[in-house]
């Protein structure tokens, strides 16, 4: 009777262990799987021969291109469609040409918006810099604080800097990892209530394993639709590790002066792993 109480008590711990080692694949599991390991390896080999070896892609490239029909009609559509995030707001905003443009102190200092017109030059504000700290949530078992910077320059080149800390509660443990992402964006198009960017820079992923790095392109808008009210938008697509990264963001804030209390949406793709988070952050406008 003693044994069998004994071999029903190892049991039970053995269950137990395992319940905890299978609590333990979390959502920064999934991240650092789809970045190290990406999904669609052991899927490759089914595709790597789907196609004619005789057939002539380049020739039919060449051909596509020269003829009319596609040079006039599917050729102008893609380059409508890939010049109009860019055409439209320069139109919208009516900035004509990409002369240097200075900032308010902050947001309302001297009248509406924050972006200068290129021919106020009396205003001797040549950069803009605005930092900004933020706790968020998934509403789940996901904490996420994040720190990022926005710099600009008259000229309206400048950087954007992003850095994210998660941490997952798995019970027993507690899971980390860190996002970040640098990039060189050139401000394209502003009014004085609102300015777009675009850019290139990296991606990066640590965790207690080792560092991934990957290329980024990022697309943003800043809005000031009413007084001390921002709205703002984000897009970055590029790669990390051996995953396709995506994220977007989506912000509402109220500014006093120089700084903003705001509320923002993230989510992140990379590839099938997906992360969320719904956070309350300041900003400095300086």
């Amino acid at each position: 009777m003693k044994r069998v109480a004994t071999g029903l008590w190892l049991a039970v711990l053995a269950l137990a262990g395992g319940g905890a080692l299978a609590a333990q694949d979390g959502k920064l599991d999934d991240v650092r799987d789809a970045v190290r390991d990406g999904d669609d390896h052991e899927h490759g080999d089914e595709h790597d021969h789907d196609y004619d070896d005789d057939y002539d892609w380049e020739d039919a490239l060449f051909e596509a291109v020269e003829d009319d029909w596609f040079g006039e009609n599917v050729g102008g559509a893609f380059a409508f469609l890939v010049l109009l995030p860019f055409r439209g707001p320069r139109e919208g905003l009516a900035d004509e040409g990409f002369a240097p443009a200075r900032f308010q102190e902050y947001p309302g200092r001297r009248g509406p918006g924050y972006w200068l017109a290129p021919e106020d030059v009396h205003v001797d504000k040549r950069w803009s810099f605005r930092p900004r700290a933020e706790l968020g949530s998934d509403f789940d078992d996901l904490e996420r604080t994040g720190l990022a910077l926005e710099l600009e320059h008259e000229n309206r080149f400048g950087l954007d800097l992003a850095w994210s800390r998660f941490r997952e509660d798995l019970g027993a443990v507690t899971d980390e990892l860190d996002l970040a992402d640098a990039n060189l964006v050139f401000r394209f198009a502003q009014g004085p209530r609102a300015a777009f960017r675009a850019g290139l820079g990296v991606n990066y992923l640590n965790d207690s394993f080792g560092e991934d790095y990957g290329f980024n392109s990022t697309y943003a808008a800043t809005f000031l639709p009413a007084e001390r009210v921002t709205l703002g938008f984000e897009g970055d697509l590029g790669t990390l590790g051996d995953a396709t990264l995506r994220h977007v963001r989506a912000s509402l804030g109220f500014v006093l002066e120089r700084f903003e209390l705001y509320a923002a949406y993230d989510a992140w793709g990379l590839d099938s792993a997906e992360l969320d988070s719904f956070s309350l952050g300041l900003r400095a406008w300086f």
